[in-house]
């Protein structure tokens, strides 16, 4: 139980020392002795490194993570990655002191994935040497030696003196308990420029006086530390003081001075390195009362992981059965403490094997559900397919007739244009062909949108009725009386049925090719934004091509429209085309409302580097309460209205498809704008 707990101990002073000397080579120029002048530390850097020491050497876990993550920020900004992965390295080392040993190895998960990401694979042996410190502290030296071996082999020690140094002194570290001589070979094959420096070569001292000292080589002993009390002495500034206590009770007991020995215990701030070292002492002494006394208090003093302190429990126990077996008299006690740790165990055994049944459950019903959930999903998204390619067979099929209604509009829209009265069956038979054509995809159109995500009532399939066929039906009958009457009907009541033509073809045209966007895109299936443009000069190509809606006048008004952007023109982005639908569908909702025939587009820079994208008009207020309700389907604010009431609802589909949002802009109180943002 003394080796062990001794092993314990050195693995501890080990980690200790090494967290020390690392944070020592932080503090020192990190480069080639050659190249200090060029690149010497700041002072702000000095100090952040300064910080850390402290933090380690108190103990305290909030002041080390808080300096160690402002070093860490300090040298990522300064893009030091050298220093910034020897500084993480640091941190776990800490943390394996501590015998967290779970988030040592999350550290250096994070670290190997920072390295690959940065693409700085030339620091991978810092993950090495990190995993080394680890199986080290968790008494598995035979791996750790393996990964420091691992670490040493890509290194190329004359360009990275610093790193060389490291790795052989943690292999001279590991092993310096169980094969001290080749612990001391290693040290003997540490890069010498490096030992030229102080700081290293006092550190490294430290190490060869503990080493001899295990050795039982105490003139070699004293030679080290007559070098090792030189530097600390002369050169106090650079004297690396990670091993001097350790050093002072070696040194001490070599002289049988134990009051010595206990003075240097007394001087150590951490409470657990002075009591292991007093228990070395107190063992030396022979005094092995004060020693069990100095064991207890360590004991109670570790603060460990909860496999650590069970296997402490179990010496623990081991040492009290020790002790009362000596004692005939209190081996019944012995007997019932056996009794009831027999009892614990098996206890513990069996709720481990429950947890593991339980578990192994839950986790194939788990499997199963995520199964099914992977089916239902597939089934969606196969149907989802389906629908978008009938929608999108529709749409292609009603894109020719929707033309020709749409084009015959904007031309019957201008009161100048005249067309022959020979000339008028050829034009309202192409009209008539495609309303009929409309009509008979009517169903299939209402049907798809009934089958998507969100579905269709009876009352919302009623308004598309009621908006769609009513004025489709309306054009036919219209379109054939022109055509019925051969051109002899009075020029004036003429032009009143082609007014109602043109008024009724773009109404349909637009509002069936909206009702197929809106099936299109109530999937939630995001839109690709592949095509990069420039803003500036896209927004004003829409308003170039914006169709206003017929006036029906003699005076032919059309709507006027004005850009305004305070962003470059420069200025590039990733959108998809239907941004342009989404425009439309704002610019035809100004249209509509406008009071004085006018709208305003817009375009802004965000502070986060975004964009943003407006329509505005001066008509009638939206009151806030309707701000929200406007974007939902087949809404009409007003009972008067036969509208689809499908524009708005549209457009924020589009806007979240392309990751875009569309809201109302409650602050403007001339009329209405909408606002798009996230572009």
């Amino acid at each position: 139980m003394n080796n062990i707990r001794y092993l314990i101990f050195y693995c501890r002073q080990i980690l200790f020392a090494a967290v020390m000397l690392m944070v020592s080579v932080t503090l020192s120029a990190q480069q080639h002795p050659s190249d200090q002048e060029k690149q010497q530390p700041s002072e702000q850097e000095l100090a952040m490194a300064q910080r850390i020491y402290q933090a380690q050497v108190s103990g305290s876990d909030t002041d080390f993570y808080e300096a160690h993550v402002t070093f860490m920020n300090y040298l990522e900004e300064h893009e030091d990655w050298e220093k910034y992965y020897r500084a993480w390295m640091n941190r776990v080392i800490y943390e394996v002191n501590n015998k967290r040993f779970h988030r040592a190895f999350i550290e250096i998960n994070y670290l190997t994935d920072d390295i690959k990401e940065r693409h700085q694979e030339q620091y991978l042996y810092i993950s090495n040497m990190c995993l080394g410190f680890l199986y080290n502290g968790r008494n598995q030296p035979e791996l750790g030696e393996e990964y420091f071996q691992r670490a040493l082999q890509d290194i190329d020690a004359d360009k990275e003196p610093v790193a060389a140094f490291n790795s052989y002194l943690s292999l001279a570290q590991l092993l310096s308990f169980n094969r001290p001589a080749e612990a001391m070979a290693y040290l003997d094959s540490l890069p010498q420029q490096m030992l030229q420096n102080p700081m290293y070569q006092s550190g490294v001292l430290g190490y060869r006086c503990i080493i001899a000292n295990k050795l039982g080589d105490y003139d070699a002993f004293n030679r080290y530390f007559l070098k090792y009390d030189s530097i600390r002495q002369h050169q106090p500034q650079q004297f690396n003081a990670a091993n001097l206590q350790q050093v002072m009770v070696c040194h001490c007991l070599i002289q049988n001075d134990y009051q010595c020995a206990l003075s240097w215990c007394d001087s150590i701030d951490v409470p657990l390195t002075a009591t292991e070292l007093r228990i070395t002492v107190y063992e030396q002494m022979g005094d092995w009362k004060r020693a069990f006394q100095a064991s207890k208090l360590k004991d109670s003093l570790m603060q460990i992981g909860e496999r650590e302190a069970l296997e402490l429990h179990m010496l623990d126990m081991e040492n009290d059965i020790d002790l009362l077996q000596a004692e005939r008299e209190k081996a019944e006690m012995r007997r019932t403490q056996l009794l009831i740790v027999g009892i614990m165990a098996v206890a513990i055994i069996a709720l481990l094997v429950g947890l593991l049944v339980y578990r192994h459950k839950k986790n194939r019903r788990l499997q199963e559900q995520f199964l099914q959930l992977q089916e239902v999903r597939r089934n969606i998204e196969a149907g989802q397919a389906v629908r978008r390619a009938f929608v999108t067979t529709i749409q292609d099929k009603l894109k020719s007739p929707l033309n020709v209604l749409r084009g015959y509009a904007r031309i019957f829209n201008n009161p100048a244009f005249r067309l022959k009265p020979e000339e008028r069956p050829k034009r309202y038979s192409d009209i008539l062909v495609a309303a009929r054509n409309v009509e008979s995809m009517m169903d299939p159109m209402l049907d798809s949108y009934a089958q998507g995500m969100t579905g269709i009532t009876e009352d919302e399939k009623q308004v598309c009725l009621d908006a769609l066929r009513s004025p489709l039906l309306t054009l036919i009958s219209t379109t054939e009386v022109i055509l019925d009457a051969n051109g002899h009907i009075p020029h004036e009541e003429y032009m009143q049925l082609r007014s109602e033509v043109c008024r009724d073809a773009y109404h349909v045209a637009t509002s069936t090719n909206k009702l197929i966007l809106f099936s299109l895109y109530g999937d939630d299936i995001p839109t690709p934004k592949q095509h990069r443009v420039a803003l500036n000069e896209t927004l004003r190509s829409f308003l170039l091509s914006y169709e206003p809606r017929p006036t029906i006048t003699e005076q032919n008004t059309k709507l006027a429209t004005e850009f305004k952007t305070d962003v470059a023109d420069d200025v590039m982005v990733n959108t998809s085309p239907m941004l342009q639908e989404l425009v439309n569908c704002l610019l035809e909702n100004a249209d509509k409302y406008t009071s004085n025939g006018a709208a305003l587009l817009s375009c802004h820079a965000a502070a986060d580097g975004t964009y943003s994208i407006s329509v505005s008009n001066e008509g009638p207020v939206i009151a806030a309460e309707d701000a929200e309700r406007i974007f939902e389907p087949f809404v009409r604010l007003s009972p008067n209205e036969h509208s689809l009431g499908i524009g708005l609802p549209l457009a924020r589909r589009l806007a979240t498809s392309m990751g875009y949002s569309i809201a109302l802009d409650l602050e403007y109180t001339n009329g209405a704008r909408f606002v798009v943002t996230g572009i």
